[in-house]
């Protein structure tokens, strides 16, 4: 405990001037624009040749401005009746002496071939019901953790905006989705920062001062303003890799434990850079989402097939934005298929 003490005060001091910026500036929209429908050829042809599904359509934003006013947000107790548990019994076991139900889950070390958007596993969809029923989250609220990358400009923000033709024909169906998580989109996360990092979202120093309570962490101080029931962990980029892995799993685990306690459901993200060096963090990442039985979304795999791997040719540590565009086509569809499951909508 003292190490990770003295490295929370290392890393605040370090991280804050790690990443400084996400910001698209205004004035290249034109040709951001017409980057994204440069390369959309490229993309579609190489991610069908890898059998990865991908929208026929290119998702163009023309608008990368975030809402003045955060869209009104649903109040949990208006919203939704108490959400049906599923059984708690556990697995069949083998009943052969001296023999345990073998777990037959693809290990951490595999996190590679991963499937990229996760099936809720019971425990998953417990956790989320207990939030709900026990200590009522908002069910139609997400939030994330993370960077400047995470900002809703940038990560989902996109769907609160009101745009027409945002999505194909053959996607239509993830329209559930967007009007369940209306208003959810374009929040603007207390426990997204530039240069954010596993350390420094559960220390102080980093809570905003004018919303914040005091002694509040910008973790706690997100659950208390926004009351989510879904929690996205988009961390990792912001590790100082000469720093031991073993401190990362530690402190990821603790914000993962912090959440289950409160009954929200933590889905952990790979990234798609490597700034470490063998792809440690996702190894990491996936050894906590599979320790927790809560969900993987594997972006990393799903950018595999864009130009760069999803990374800016300037500066590998940022997602390019055709990513940007790409990764939030893939975590809408992760949630439409998480609510599906939970039988939301």
């Amino acid at each position: 405990m003292i190490r990770k003490g003295l490295l929370i005060i290392t890393l605040s001091c370090t991280l804050s001037v790690f990443l400084t910026s996400c910001r698209i500036d205004p004035t290249s929209v034109v040709e951001i624009a017409s980057e994204i429908a440069a390369v959309s050829t490229e993309i579609q042809s190489t991610i069908q040749a890898q059998q990865t599904p991908y929208p026929s359509q290119t998702h163009i934003i023309t608008n990368t401005a975030v809402p003045s006013r955060t869209p009104s947000i649903p109040t949990a107790a208006a919203n939704h009746a108490t959400i049906s548990m599923i059984s708690t019994a556990k697995p069949t076991q083998n009943t052969t002496p001296g023999t345990a139900t073998p777990d037959i889950r693809p290990l951490a070390k595999q996190w590679q071939i991963w499937p990229v958007i996760p099936k809720l596993t019971d425990n998953a969809k417990r956790i989320f019901q207990k939030g709900v029923n026990e200590f009522g989250t908002n069910p139609h609220i997400f939030s994330k953790i993370g960077d400047c990358q995470s900002n809703p400009n940038v990560f989902m923000g996109v769907y609160d905006m009101g745009y027409e033709g945002l999505l194909a024909d053959e996607d239509r169906y993830l329209q559930e989705a967007i009007d369940y998580y209306q208003g959810a989109f374009a929040i603007e996360s207390l426990a997204v920062h530039d240069g954010m990092s596993v350390a420094s979202v559960l220390t102080t120093a980093w809570a905003d001062p004018k919303i914040c309570e005091k002694g509040e962490n910008s973790l706690a101080c997100e659950l208390r303003v926004h009351n989510p029931s879904i929690m996205f962990i988009n961390l990792g980029t912001n590790w100082i890799a000469s720093l031991e892995m073993d401190v990362y799993y530690d402190y990821l685990s603790e914000i993962v434990e912090y959440l289950i306690a409160r009954g929200i459901l933590p889905i952990l993200s790979s990234k798609a850079d490597n700034v470490e060096g063998g792809h440690r963090i996702n190894e990491i990442t996936a050894q906590v989402a599979r320790d927790y039985d809560i969900p993987f979304f594997n972006f990393w795999k799903s950018a595999q097939g864009l130009k760069n791997h999803g990374l800016s040719v300037e500066n590998p540590i940022y997602l390019s934005v055709s990513a940007w565009n790409w990764r939030n086509y893939q975590a809408l569809k992760l949630l439409h298929s998480t609510g599906k499951e939970l039988g939301l909508f």
